[in-house]
C-alpha cells in the first residue's frame, strides 16, 4: 500500500474534550446521505451509540482474525464491496485503521470499494501514532490513501476532511453538525510538522527498530506484526506500535501489562490479551528502548504451563431483524442462551478472544453463536462481555419473538 497522491486535509475540526465525536458523524451527518451505514463490527462503542441516536440501519463488517493470537485486525475491501452491493440506501462506510495491535488496513482498496458504491469512507485513526505525516519514515494518514474523513478520538477529538470526491458534500454537513453541538474549538490549518519537531519522531522510529531487533535477537518472545502478511485485510504495520507475543516467552499478556506499566521512559503499555502485549512509542521524548527490552526480558516465566490459545473461528452472524435503535429501546428480558435461539438480541455481546462482538443489538441469535459463546465462557482464559451473567449463558433479548416482527 502506497499513497498515489498525498492530499492535505480540506478542513480540520478540533472539538472540545469529551465531545462524542462519532455521535456527530453517525447521528447528524450520515443520515443526510442515506439510511444505512457499513460499520466495522468492533468499531468503538460510541459508533454504536450514534446508531442508537440516528436510527440508521447497519451492515456490520467483520474484521479478519488472527486465531493463533486471538486478536482482531482489519476489514477486507472485498467484504465492504459485498456489503455495499446489497444496500441501495448505503450512506457511508466506517472502518478502523490502524488497529490497537498495529495492523494497518488497505485503505486504498477500501476507499476504492466505497467510492465505487458512491459513498464516503470514514476511518477511525485513534490508534495511529503520530497524528501527522510529511516524513518518508512516518506512515501517512488515511487521507493520503483516499479516505474521505478521518476520526481521532481522545483528549482532543479531531475530524479531518479529505480533498476527495465527497468533500464538497461533507464539509457543510459537518460544519452544521459541529455548530449544532456547540463544542468546537474551531478549525485549524492543516500541518505536516509535528509539534515537537522531527528529532523526537526520528528518535522514536529508531527506538522502535531497536526494540524489534532486541526481541528478535533474544529469541524468547516474538513479534506479532511479522505474521501480518498472511492475514487478510492488512496492508502494513504501524511503525510506532509494537505488539509482542508474550506467551512464547512464558508470560501472560495481562501480567506483562501490569509489570511493564512504568518500565521505560517514552514507552507506553497500551493493551493486552492473554497472549500478547501492545506498546506505543511516544514522540515527545526519546524512548528508552534498552530499558524496555531489559524489563521485558526480565519478566519471570510462569511456573505452570500456559493454556493453548482458543482457536475458534467467529460464527456467522444472524440476520439483522431490527435496527440498533429499535433493539435498544425495545422491551428486553433475560433468557437462558439455550432458549434464545431465534430471538433478537437486545445487547452487544463480545467474546474475548478475539474481542469482536458476536451479537449486535437487532441481530437474530443463532445456534452457532450460542455454541461459540458457551465454548468461550467455559474455556480457560476466555471471557464473554455483555451477557446477562458472568458465565455468558444468559442473554438479553427483545421481548417479542422474531415471528412477531
Amino acid at each position: 500500500m502506497s499513497p498515489t497522491e498525498v492530499r492535505p486535509a480540506r478542513k480540520i475540526w478540533v472539538l472540545s474534550q469529551g465531545s462524542p465525536l462519532e455521535h456527530f458523524i453517525t447521528a447528524l451527518v450520515v443520515p443526510a446521505l442515506g439510511r444505512s451505514v457499513a460499520v466495522q463490527r468492533d468499531a468503538p462503542a460510541s459508533v454504536l451509540d450514534g446508531l442508537v441516536l440516528s436510527g440508521l440501519d447497519a451492515a456490520f463488517l467483520r474484521p479478519s482474525v488472527d486465531l493463533a493470537h486471538g486478536i482482531a485486525h482489519c476489514v477486507r475491501a472485498e467484504d465492504l464491496a459485498e456489503a455495499a452491493a446489497t444496500r441501495a440506501d448505503l450512506a457511508a462506510a466506517h472502518i478502523v485503521s490502524p488497529t490497537r495491535y498495529g495492523a494497518v488496513a488497505d485503505v486504498r482498496a477500501l476507499a476504492d470499494a466505497a467510492h465505487e458504491a458512491g459513498v464516503p469512507l470514514i476511518v477511525d485513526e485513534t490508534w495511529r501514532s503520530p497524528l501527522f505525516g510529511g516524513h518518508p519514515e512516518v506512515l501517512p494518514d488515511a487521507l493520503a490513501y483516499g479516505a474521505d474523513l478521518t476520526v481521532v478520538r481522545g483528549a482532543t477529538p479531531v475530524l479531518r476532511l479529505g480533498d476527495g470526491p465527497h468533500a464538497d458534500l461533507l464539509r457543510p454537513l459537518i460544519d452544521r453538525a459541529v455548530d449544532l453541538a456547540g463544542r468546537a474549538h474551531g478549525e485549524v490549518p492543516p500541518s505536516a510538522r509535528p509539534p515537537h519537531g522531527w528529532d523526537h519522531v526520528l528518535d522514536s522510529l529508531e527506538a522502535a527498530v531497536t526494540i524489534r531487533a532486541g526481541v528478535r535477537k533474544e529469541g524468547r518472545f516474538t513479534l506479532v506484526d511479522e505474521g501480518f502478511a498472511g492475514i487478510g485485510g492488512i496492508a502494513a504495520a504501524e511503525p510506532l506500535r509494537i505488539t509482542v507475543n508474550t506467551r512464547d516467552g512464558g508470560v501472560r499478556g495481562h501480567r506483562a501489562l501490569r509489570q511493564l506499566a512504568d518500565a521505560a521512559r517514552g514507552v507506553t503499555v497500551g493493551t493486552a490479551t492473554g497472549t500478547v502485549l501492545s506498546v506505543v512509542l511516544g514522540t515527545e521524548v526519546e524512548p528508552d528502548a534498552e530499558g524496555f527490552l531489559d524489563a521485558l526480558h526480565a519478566l519471570p516465566v510462569l511456573p505452570t504451563e500456559l493454556p493453548e490459545p482458543l482457536r475458534l473461528a467467529l460464527p456467522e452472524p444472524g440476520p439483522g431483524r431490527l435496527t440498533v435503535r429499535e433493539a435498544f429501546f425495545g422491551t428486553a428480558r433475560v433468557v437462558p442462551s439455550a432458549t434464545a435461539v431465534g430471538m433478537v438480541s437486545a445487547a452487544t455481546v463480545t467474546a474475548c478472544p478475539p474481542g469482536v462482538p458476536v451479537l449486535m443489538p437487532g441481530e437474530v441469535i443463532t445456534a452457532e453463536t450460542v455454541a461459540f459463546l458457551t465454548a468461550v465462557s467455559r474455556s480457560k482464559g476466555g471471557r464473554v462481555s455483555g451477557a446477562a451473567d458472568a458465565d455468558g449463558l444468559g442473554l438479553r433479548v427483545v421481548e417479542e419473538s422474531v415471528a412477531d416482527w
